[in-house]
């Protein structure tokens, strides 16, 4: 039985959904299953909007309407629209949010005397639409060529699926890709990421995080979803799920889930510390001069991420060595 506190792995049985989330599609499965129960009478969607190529926040009011989108690695002002929408909203409502808007948007919910289940994604980084447009400069596609972009989804671990007007579609997996690069090359991150708080504590019923380093993409093809359970009502909202097979799940430990978001961890944490360090690499990398140069071609942009990369490396090692974790 699911507890509160609890860490486990799961996947939702509907095999579409799971399919087209981001990994396990616990998320999508929790609306469809809180709407059916009547528990919630409005949640957040993220809808694609074909002219700007991004996704937008929209309140929907039954899961009919909810759409299942998997991860948007372009940032929504998510805080903003809740409050020029808050009278849209019908309480109790669910909200998706990164850990840096959980608390915001629950004390303007708290406010508003709407009841919120918050369903917390975790974050490496959120990245500025511009580091999608560089990806279509990378791969030689026009935006007014493009008819659709997912993040993710298609199993695990999935990867950027372009669909182009003509029906063609362009996939960059998530590993060993152009794209990863560009991800984890921090010239598109939003200034806030850099002094991020990897133990932020926030008032989130549920947190989600992919399982990187956990299930091996060789061994699991479909996608299961870490869930650190943080309320007793979302633990037996959980526990009622998985007795009507609607979800799967196994216990897993804290240590795994940490393990799984190591690499962001050791990141955060150095940042923090070394607050000069941080503090340098955002001037550096949100230098006019040094974007335009670095991005005017694949040869200097490569060489970025290798220096940036082998450079962070060495610092955390000489930490290490000297005993700070």
């Amino acid at each position: 039985m699911i507890q509160c506190n609890d860490i486990i792995l799961a996947y939702s049985n509907d095999a579409e959904i799971r399919q087209r989330a981001t990994s396990g599609g616990i998320g999508s499965t929790l609306v469809n299953r809180l709407f059916t129960q009547g528990r919630i009478r409005s949640a957040i969607s993220f809808e694609y909007d074909s002219e700007q190529l991004k996704y937008m926040p929209r309140i929907v009011a039954s899961a009919e309407e909810y759409a299942v989108s998997g991860s948007i690695y372009h940032e929504i002002n998510l805080f903003a629209y809740i409050r020029e929408h808050i009278e849209e909203i019908k309480s109790p409502f669910l909200c998706f949010a990164l850990p840096c808007q959980v608390n915001p948007i629950k004390t303007l919910l708290d406010k508003e005397g709407i009841e919120a289940y918050i369903v917390e994604l975790t974050c490496s980084s959120q990245q500025t639409f511009e580091a999608t447009e560089y990806l279509l400069t990378r791969v030689g596609v026009l935006k007014s060529d493009v008819s659709s972009i997912r993040y993710r989804g298609e199993g695990w671990p999935g990867g950027v699926c372009i669909t182009l007007n003509d029906g063609g579609t362009i996939r960059i997996p998530n590993n060993n890709s152009v794209w990863m690069s560009i991800f984890h090359s921090h010239l598109f991150i939003m200034p806030r990421c850099f002094f991020c708080r990897a133990d932020r504590e926030t008032a989130s019923d549920i947190k989600l995080a992919d399982p990187w380093g956990i299930d091996s993409p060789a061994l699991e093809k479909l996608g299961r979803t870490f869930c650190h359970v943080k309320s007793e009502r979302m633990a037996s909202i959980l526990n009622g799920m998985a007795d009507e097979g609607l979800i799967s799940y196994e216990c897993r430990s804290e240590k795994e889930f940490l393990q799984s978001q190591h690499g962001t961890v050791v990141r955060k944490n150095y940042n923090l510390r070394h607050l000069w360090f941080a503090k340098m690499i955002k001037s550096v990398l949100n230098n006019k001069l040094y974007r335009k140069s670095v991005l005017t071609s694949s040869f200097l942009f490569d060489a970025h991420c290798f220096l940036y990369t082998y450079g962070c490396r060495c610092l955390y090692k000489i930490d290490q060595i000297l005993g700070r974790k």
